[in-house]
């Protein structure tokens, strides 16, 4: 149903406080910019939503009225912004920025360079957004969504592209398993702030150590490729070939054969613990 709120005022940020909102779905399922701890504390806790507004976020809001006036012109479309909230389960909203009756359509749109090169290389949208659209699938039951991605090109000109969105349902079910776990997670219990710092500090290291990881990769690529063939010395590398010989694969072996290893040669079982970054 249509919640009678206009978009980004006091009264409307008071009602998406509890709620499940679309732009919050790629949190939740562990892809959007903020991590699902953080996102707990802004609805659970006492963190504040972020306010900081960058130039990309500050061109969005300047753009999407000239976006939206782009679809209706050239698809004959009457969209206008909206806020609906699910007539299956009340918890889930969506603050549409366009929607249609008539054509019983919705259109999300997005200024973003990073994004128009991605629609246009893969011809779908980024994961975090993928989400956010298949919420408000849910949320609004609309038939038809329009993904719109503008840009401001070298020229200083203004691209856009457009795709049509298919509602899936097997992921409208892993959103809204995903957001029963999170209320179940965060909700009711106290948020531990050295767990949030952990995480926070363990998570900024992993992306350096990620990116870190690639740029070796690259070098030591360019370095084998720069070599040509031999084995040298360069300054402080030193490029040189390694052979495996063969071996087998006992496992497999037994199995094949229906043998069963002694137990006497079996390595000893042992425990340890491990951190996963998510």
């Amino acid at each position: 149903m249509i919640v009678n709120l206009t978009q980004n005022s006091p009264e409307w940020l008071l009602f998406r406080r509890d709620k499940f909102n679309a732009s919050e779905a790629g949190a939740v399922m562990g892809v959007g910019f903020i991590k699902p701890y953080e996102l707990a504390a802004q609805k659970y806790g006492n963190a504040k939503s972020n306010t900081y507004v960058n130039e990309a976020m500050r061109l969005g809001h300047e753009y999407e009225p000239r976006l939206r006036e782009h679809l209706n012109d050239t698809m004959s479309l009457n969209l206008k912004p909206a806020v609906f909230q699910s007539d299956d389960d009340g918890r889930f909203c969506a603050s549409l920025d366009g929607y249609d009756a008539g054509a019983d359509t919705f259109c999300e749109i997005k200024f973003s360079s990073d994004e128009y090169e991605y629609v246009k290389q893969t011809g779908a949208p980024s994961e975090k957004y993928f989400w956010q659209i298949q919420h408000q699938f849910y949320a609004c039951n609309i038939k038809n969504c329009i993904f719109c991605v503008g840009r401001l090109n070298d020229s200083f000109e203004l691209d856009i592209i457009t795709l049509p969105i298919k509602r899936d349902d097997e992921a409208i079910k892993r959103l809204i398993k995903a957001w029963n776990e999170f209320e179940a997670t965060y909700k009711d219990s106290k948020l531990d702030d050295e767990w949030a710092s952990l995480s926070d500090e363990l998570s900024a290291i992993n992306k350096q150590i990620k990116a870190l990881q690639a740029r070796a990769d690259e070098l030591k690529e360019r370095a084998i490729e720069k070599a040509d063939g031999k084995e040298i010395k360069a300054y402080s590398l030193t490029i040189y070939k390694t052979q495996r010989k063969a071996s087998f694969d006992y496992a497999s072996y037994c199995k094949a054969k229906g043998l069963i290893p002694d137990e006497a040669y079996a390595k000893p079982a042992s425990i340890s613990w491990s951190v996963r970054v998510n």
